[in-house]
């Protein structure tokens, strides 16, 4: 099992994805999975970084 990220770590390898399209619409289906997974839908007014973030914070993906 690899070890966990920091929070800033997968802050940043997140917010890197949103310099393309591609990256863009590959956070938007990691954030409709987690959606779907945990039935808690996305705060319209939370970005997908943000909302994969906390998920992950929760599930303990997240090193403290």
């Amino acid at each position: 099992m690899p070890a966990k990220r920091t929070m800033q770590e997968r802050e940043k390898e997140l917010q890197s994805l949103l310099a393309t399209p591609v990256g863009r619409a590959t956070l938007e289906k990691i954030a409709a999975e987690y959606a779907e997974a945990t039935g808690k839908l996305r705060p319209a007014r939370s970005s997908a970084v943000t909302y994969i973030l906390v998920h992950e914070k929760e599930r303990g993906l997240i090193a403290d």
